[in-house]
């Protein structure tokens, strides 16, 4: 049998993760909020990956309550994800997702998600079960360098957005000196 992977948080992203690691034989054990997460690292102290897969906002408290015995094992997901934010984890996996699951929706890849650290193998192979292309990186360096293409996308759309409505489609179709505009500034 393969070894556990431990899911925090499983919302629309988490469980294509879930899916994606259940297709490659790994037990896919939850993290909720309701979980508590030391009970669950008694059980399994060392599982192959845990995967990290929380809103922004509940990022920081969930890595701060991170058992130690899985320190050294975490995957990150998250649209505004920068270094700072995993400062005192370990040579964390790292996944720029971008590809979109809405609920009740299908998947929509938009392009190869990077991913970088340890396991990335993992993920990408994960993730190649469910035909949703990545892109392995070379180093921290690219890492850092698509970390921040994403932001400037996030915020990009978010801002332009706030002026003219609709979709990310609509945005580039409609609207795409708008948004040149505000990623330039």
């Amino acid at each position: 049998m393969k070894p556990p992977v431990v899911i925090i948080g499983i919302s629309e992203l988490g469980g294509v993760f879930a899916r994606g690691f259940l297709r490659l034989g790994h037990p896919v054990y939850p993290v909720t909020r309701a979980t508590p997460m030391v009970a669950v690292a008694e059980e399994l102290p060392e599982p192959e990956l845990v995967l990290v897969a929380v809103a922004e906002g509940d990022l920081p408290p969930r890595l701060a309550a991170l058992p130690d015995t899985w320190r050294g094992r975490v995957g990150l997901l998250q649209n505004e994800l920068l270094p700072i934010h995993w400062a005192g984890i370990p040579e964390p996996t790292v996944i720029s997702v971008w590809f979109e699951k809405k609920p009740g929706a299908d998947l929509k890849v938009i392009i190869p998600s990077p991913v970088f650290g340890p396991w990335s193998e993992l993920l990408a192979v994960a993730l190649e079960t469910l035909e949703i292309p990545t892109r392995i990186l070379a180093d921290s360096d690219e890492l850092l360098f698509e970390l921040v293409v994403k932001n400037l996308y996030i915020l990009t759309t978010n801002i332009a957005g706030q002026d003219v409505g609709g979709t990310v489609g609509e945005l580039w179709s409609r609207h795409r000196e708008l948004a040149r505009r505000v990623g330039e500034e």
